[in-house]
């Protein structure tokens, strides 16, 4: 065997018998460990994406216990206002802002999973939060009424300089003495 054939045996049989162009690769086909190779990498796709979805939906839950243990500790310290204001607004800001954040844009703007996922997380977030703050309207509403209705009893028995509504003893008197006159009157002309 001389050289030429030793290259020559070398070479697998299959392979295209045609001559490449300068750049061009010859196309593969694919093999079983490749395709077993393109399933594990999608199957790790999807565990990932499952992950993330997960992972997404516990930050939720988390917010929302959070934003409910804030409000109810606030409230419970008489600082109700700050809960449902101050505090309130900022956690319904942050997620707002994340879901804009996942609004994309290329000319167009593209409404995708992810954004849809954020506006849920912020759904949610908020109709937890009007929840919690429920209570907070619910105290601050009785107690508006019960200082409405305070003030209508402190005016009703407030002592006040006006008359009192008694019998007219002052006008009975004078009526009296009216007729006495007018008897005496009478009586003097018939004399």
């Amino acid at each position: 065997m001389n050289e030429m054939e030793f290259l020559l045996s070398q070479f697998h049989p299959g392979e295209q018998s045609t001559p490449l162009i300068w750049g061009e690769t010859p196309e593969k086909k694919p093999t079983p460990e490749s395709e077993d190779g393109d399933r594990l990498e999608q199957s790790i796709r999807d565990v990932f994406a499952n992950k993330q979805l997960l992972n997404k939906a516990l930050s939720t839950f988390l917010g929302v216990f959070t934003a409910n243990a804030g409000v109810s500790l606030l409230t419970s310290l008489g600082i109700g206002a700050i809960a449902s204001g101050t505090l309130g607004s900022i956690v319904l800001g942050l997620f707002f802002a994340n879901t804009l954040t996942k609004l994309q844009y290329d000319g167009q703007i593209h409404i995708d999973k992810d954004f849809l996922v954020a506006t849920a997380q912020t759904v949610s977030v908020g109709a937890s939060l009007w929840i919690a703050f429920d209570e907070y309207r619910a105290v601050s509403n009785a107690s508006k009424t019960g200082k409405t209705r305070f003030y209508q009893e402190v005016k009703s028995y407030e002592i006040k300089p006006t008359p009192k509504n008694e019998t007219p003893w002052g006008l009975i008197g004078l009526a009296g003495f009216g007729l006495l006159v007018l008897a005496a009157i009478v009586r003097g002309k018939n004399q």
